[in-house]
Parts: C-alpha cells; structure tokens; sequence
C-alpha cells in the first residue's frame, strides 16, 4: 500500500471511489468534479497498482482572529470496500497533515459524519450550528417589507456585500471572492434549488438560498444586513406556506432567526456541532494570536508592565514538527513565542492537539478546557492563559 498525491490519471479510479462512497447522483458529481476537484489537492492510496482511497484538500480561506488563512478544508475521505480495515485512513491522513505543513497552511477544517473518526487525527468541534425547526404557520405574522427575485449571477457583487456584512463580527468564517459564488449557482441549480435577493429602495440586504423538498422548505443558508430584511425572507418563507408545512433553517451561534420568531417555544431549535478544526503549524498560530489580541483588546495597554511567561507542553502525533514546549512570554507590552524542546516536567501545562485546535480557533477558553484538567495550575500562570485563549463567536457555512 503506497499513499501519494494523485496526477490526472488517477481521475476515473478517484471518480469511481467518490460514486460508490457517496452516491449524491449524476447531475451533484458532476458539478463537483468539474467546479472543484483537483488532482494536486487529492491524496491517494493503492493496493496492488489501483487507487482504493482517496482524501480530497480543497482550497478555502478563513477569517481567523484578524488574519486570512489559506486552508485545506478536507472532504471526500473514502474508501472502496475491499480495502476497508487495512489502515489506509492513517496513512492517508499522515501525508495530508504533512501536505498541508508544507504548504505553509496553520489550520485546516472538516466537516465530519462522525466525529469519532477524525478526533484520533486531531481534530476536534470548533463550529456549531444552530437548526431551526418551525411550523410554518408559525410565521404568518411576518410581512414582505423587500422586492424579491430570483439571482442571477450578476448579482455576485451584491451576494458578497451582503455575505461580508453579516458576517463581520464572527470568527472562522469563510472569505468568499467570485468563484466561490459562481460555483454556488452551480450546486444549486444541480441539488435543485433556489437563490432569492432582496432589496430595499434598491439597496441590497438580504438573500436566502434553499431547496423545497416533499412539504419541507429548507434553508441552506440565510444572510442579511439588518433584521427588517431578515423579517421580509421569514415571510418570503411563509408565502410557500400552500407548497410546504415545515420549514428547517440552519443559523449561526447568534441565534437571531430564533430570537426573531413571535414564539420560539412554539418551534424546535436544536444546537448542532457542525465543522471540526485542526491546528496545523502551532507556533505560527500562538504569532499570529498576538496580533489579535492587540487589535480586538488593546492589549499592550492592559499588561502594563506585566512580566511573565506559561510553558505549553503540546504533543502532535501526526505532525511531529508540532511538538514540543511553547512559552509564551509577555515583556512590557511585547508577546512572543518560543518553541523549546518537550519536556512535561518543564512545562506549566500539558495539552493534546484536540485541546490546543478549540483554544486556537476560540470554541473554547481555557477554563472549558480546564474542566476536564486533572492537575493544580499556578493562578498566575492560570491568568496568563485566561488572557490568551479567548472565546470568540465562530461561525461557518459551507458544504464541500
């Protein structure tokens, strides 16, 4: 068994894994494999000269903290049936983390079927989600105070814009340009769907992209710059009310849709864990945190004079180049990061890759990670950490 980045003519072998492992049709493969895949984003497993596995590393970036971050977001981990229990996971995994250091990438996401599966590789919850159930009679009240229509691909621009503004107070969210949106057209059109904008007096600030499917109206993605516009979309819904009886809505962690409903207790919202992270180059990930917290906390300002440090022991198993100790020093008003050779013993805290990807990706704060810590922390080292790992609201919507 040998795993290896895919050429060209491995296209018909990995095509074939991706039909018998996933099934999603004709018309949803073929707007894949013609918008997205690319051999040199593919990892590949043989047995016996044919490709018997595959993982995909498509290319996204992110809004993380204050940086953009090129990212591969990891989908299509498929295996033929008879080179199932053979290991061929581990490896492929192996060279897709070092793939991807390589490439000088410092996170990567997924979006899992089973959260077992990935946590053993480092990856961990770093996204929820939230899913709106609602009784669309629940949504009478509402009134269209917006002109709707359907979009075409002329109104990318205006996609963008409002896709950026209701998005800019979250974390991890993903940087759309054209491309992204183009495809959009493409995977909804062949999952047989539908994209409506709305405007008012001609400004731009809402639309709504969704699918009716045997009496349910369910919603892919919803973005909008103000709530009236969000108001006008929750009664564009209602107007289907003769074609559907359900409506199912995926939102982020702000929950504005539930706290919009006349009666949220009359619907059902259920907090889903929905895209997992993984740190891939830790040191340059504790760097760029610093600028973060200089720019969302004045941060300089708050240490004052403060001089300390806390050592992190962290231990990668899948990309040996992680481990070690990392002290994070802050000297006046400067922070830095040094990466020391690691030592338990020599550290002030010790944390497993999992722990370090909710820290980096600010799902958690040191706290949440603290309540499954077996062992007496230094108080003072405790609030340098408090200082550092700060939560964040983390928002991602996307379907590879």
């Amino acid at each position: 068994m040998a795993a290896r980045i895919a050429t060209d003519k491995d296209y018909d072998q990995i095509r074939k894994i991706w039909t018998y492992c996933f099934n999603e049709g004709e018309e949803v493969e073929n707007c894949y494999f013609e918008n997205k895949y690319r051999a040199e984003n593919t990892v590949v497993a043989e047995l016996y000269g044919d490709v018997v596995a595959s993982i995909h590393l498509n290319q996204h970036t992110i809004k993380l903290g204050n940086k953009e971050e090129n990212v591969s977001y990891v989908v299509g981990v498929s295996t033929l049936p008879e080179a199932r229990g053979k290991g061929m996971m581990k490896s492929l995994m192996n060279l897709s983390s070092e793939e991807m250091y390589n490439r000088g990438q410092n996170v990567s996401i997924l979006m899992p079927i089973d959260f077992r599966l990935y946590r053993r590789f480092g990856f961990e919850n770093c996204y929820d989600m939230i899913e709106h159930r609602i009784n669309i009679e629940d949504l009478s009240d509402f009134r269209i105070e917006r002109d709707f229509r359907k979009a075409k691909e002329s109104d990318i621009d205006n996609l963008i814009d409002i896709y950026n503004k209701s998005n800019r107070r979250l974390n991890g969210y993903t940087v759309r340009g054209k491309q992204r949106y183009e495809n959009m057209f493409k995977e909804v059109a062949a999952d047989g769907g539908h994209i409506y904008i709305c405007s008012d007096c001609g400004v731009y600030d809402g639309y709504v992209i969704y699918a009716i499917n045997e009496g349910k109206f369910f919603v892919r993605e919803v973005y909008f710059s103000n709530t009236n516009a969000l108001k006008s979309i929750l009664a564009f819904i209602y107007n289907h009310n003769t074609q559907c009886d359900k409506v199912v809505i995926m939102e982020d962690v702000r929950n504005t849709i539930g706290n919009t409903l006349k009666n949220p207790k009359t619907s059902e919202s259920l907090l889903k864990p929905f895209m997992m992270g993984r740190v891939v180059n830790i040191g340059e990930c504790f760097r760029n945190m610093a600028d973060y917290l200089e720019n969302n906390y004045n941060y300089s300002d708050k240490l004052g004079c403060f001089e300390e440090s806390v050592t992190i022991a962290i231990k990668d198993d899948y990309i040996n180049q992680n481990t070690g100790n990392y002290r994070l020093s802050f000297e006046g008003n400067l922070y830095s990061c040094d990466k020391l050779e690691y030592d338990e013993e020599k550290s002030d805290i010790v944390l497993n890759i999992n722990q370090i990807s909710q820290l980096i990706f600010g799902y958690k704060d040191i706290d949440d990670v603290l309540d499954l810590y077996d062992k007496e922390i230094n108080e003072e080292k405790l609030d340098i950490l408090r200082k550092v790992f700060v939560k964040k609201r983390n928002h991602i919507n996307e379907y590879d």
